[in-house]
């Protein structure tokens, strides 16, 4: 469900355990403070540097440096940061002292290193120095079988502190978010239940609570695959103002499958 969950599950489970877990997000990190902020600075290196500072290496001794969007480092410092997986030696901003290193490094992008190497952007050397044991987490849209569970844990997260039962979800609704497309992953999932929450005020959350771009149809989605039922044609309608033409092409079906729809519903 995310990429520093993981690291840390890896952390927990290691025989570095009892050592910190220290966390950098390189992309957070302006490239001119990065360096300092991995390897530390001592007094004087630059402008504003008024006392020494431990880096996140020296912070990660003897436990794990979690270093997320490592595809964003810039190419100065990825050069000292190749030296330190093999030589296991670093030196701060600034100091000629060499200092050891004794870290298990993990790192994570949602990129493609081998196309950032191919375009010249990351280093090959590193690249291969990082890639020793890969770990592929899928996107949401791939394992959709954990919905339910990840959709439960959230509604009771959410509810937690008011005292609320979490609502059920109903199997349309269940639908509906299977056949997303989830481009913002887990993030997204958490985003639309705290949305489909505040829209019902009972114990069910039905289609018509959930955001209403994930009622409509992908692009290239079969009709016969997109979950339309009474709700979702009253939202519809009630979006473009009773046009049944508007409401047949935001869900995704024709005009006279809308029309046969309705009649089946009574509408």
């Amino acid at each position: 469900t995310g990429n520093e969950l993981v690291a840390n599950a890896i952390h927990e489970l290691s025989d570095r355990s009892d050592g910190p877990l220290v966390t950098v997000n390189c992309a957070a990190i302006p490239e001119g403070l990065l360096e300092s902020e991995l390897f530390g600075h001592g007094n004087g290196a630059f402008t504003g540097a008024v006392s020494d500072r431990a880096g996140r290496f020296e912070l990660a001794s003897g436990g794990t440096l979690f270093l997320d969007e490592v595809a964003e480092i810039p190419a100065t410092v990825q050069v000292k940061l190749l030296r330190v997986l093999q030589e296991r030696t670093y030196e701060r901003v600034g100091e000629g002292k060499t200092r050891k290193s004794d870290v298990r490094l993990i790192s994570a992008t949602n990129k493609s290193l081998a196309d950032e190497v191919a375009a010249g952007r990351f280093r090959e050397d590193l690249y291969y120095r990082l890639n020793v044991f890969p770990i592929h987490l899928p996107p949401l849209r791939e394992r959709t079988d954990d919905l339910p569970l990840l959709v439960h844990a959230i509604l009771e997260r959410l509810v937690e502190r008011s005292g609320r039962k979490p609502p059920v979800v109903s199997d349309d609704a269940l639908a509906v978010l299977r056949h997303h497309r989830w481009p913002g992953n887990v993030r997204e999932l958490q985003a639309a239940m705290e949305y489909a929450l505040i829209r019902s005020h009972g114990d069910v959350i039905a289609p018509q609570h959930l955001p209403g771009h994930m009622l409509h149809a992908p692009a290239g989605t079969p009709v016969t695959d997109c979950v339309v039922n009474e709700e979702c044609i009253q939202l519809a309608l009630e979006e473009h103002h009773g046009n049944r033409t508007k409401a047949a092409e935001s869900l995704g079906i024709s005009r006279v499958t809308l029309w046969r729809k309705m009649k089946s519903y009574g509408m």
